[in-house]
């Protein structure tokens, strides 16, 4: 890719990070601890949501990388999307196309908190596996071990800390969360939109490709969702929610990494928008077709009633 990357001073820097951490706090300040006891109701679901999540989508993103000859920026976002937990929003699509929304937000709120410590472990190991993103990350002078502990902090921290104020002081967790949710988002619009209009010829010579990238990337983690849920037999429900969550990745939180880690890297910082803007797209569009699919029985229960007749 032509285009250079965008560089700020230390000052913006910090301010990113800030934006960064602030985010991670506005999550957490809406995650109950109840969000998390679900685990111990639906485990096969929530576990089969994970290992789409976590394993399945890196593994399966890297390989993309390694067999399709893209910019080595583009090949990096790739492998930092698909390494970041579900968005919030797949818990109101979710709800759209009539699956199990306890699911959805019960798994929104594990993988936000495994995220902390899997997103800077995946990301780490998937990019030093694929050779050219490997050496991008050296010519810009990124250590994998700088970079994890830098993640480790900046996610952890902002995750424990809203955590407590929302088990400790409710009302206070909400009124933070509704300003947090606002603040945060319009101020990673605001580096969003400066990046776009600085790279603006690269992102019009790229159109076409960055399209075709996310769109192939997005079908496959649907794909990824959709088959852990048939997999493990999950019902029609269930299946809708643990197809929603993997498909959804929560690309701001990768925007917000690209520009505080990366120093808004072209390739990076377009895979990430353009999956940002995607991926609510298709999302509305599974929903759709989603809803139109009927729940049905339980494939379990069904199974275990006819061998009980047996």
């Amino acid at each position: 890719m032509d285009a250079s990357a965008i560089y700020y001073d230390a000052n913006s820097q910090w301010l990113l990070s800030i934006v960064l951490a602030s985010m991670i706090l506005g999550v957490a300040l809406d995650i109950h601890w109840r969000d998390f006891k679900a685990i111990l109701k639906m485990p096969t679901a929530i576990f089969a949501g994970l290992v789409a999540q976590f394993i399945a989508l890196p593994l399966f993103t890297t390989l993309i990388t390694l067999v399709v000859d893209l910019d080595a920026g583009i090949e990096l976002g790739m492998i930092l999307v698909a390494s970041c937990p579900g968005g919030a929003v797949s818990n109101f699509v979710t709800h759209l196309a009539k699956g199990n929304t306890a699911l959805s937000i019960s798994m929104t709120a594990t993988s936000s908190a495994l995220a902390t410590f899997m997103l800077p472990i995946n990301f780490v190991f998937w990019s030093q596996v694929n050779p050219t993103t490997h050496a991008l990350m050296q010519s810009i002078e990124v250590s994998g071990g700088a970079l994890f502990l830098n993640l480790l902090m900046v996610l952890a921290l902002p995750l424990v800390l809203g955590l407590v104020v929302q088990a400790f002081w409710q009302k206070f967790a909400s009124i933070l969360h509704k300003i947090l949710k606002i603040t945060s988002i319009l101020a990673l619009f605001a580096f969003v939109s400066i990046a776009i209009y600085r790279n603006i010829d690269a992102f019009k010579a790229h159109f076409e490709l960055m399209f075709l990238v996310v769109l192939f990337h997005n079908a496959l983690a649907y794909l990824l969702g959709f088959s852990a849920g048939r997999l493990v037999r999950l019902n029609n429900r269930d299946t809708k929610a643990t197809t929603i969550e993997v498909g959804m990745q929560n690309s701001s939180l990768a925007i917000a990494i690209v520009f505080t880690q990366f120093n808004a890297e072209a390739g990076m910082a377009l895979i990430s928008a353009f999956w940002g803007t995607w991926h609510l797209v298709s999302g509305l569009a599974v929903a759709y077709l989603f809803s139109r699919w009927p729940n049905g029985p339980d494939p379990v229960a069904t199974s275990r009633a006819k061998e009980s007749l047996l």
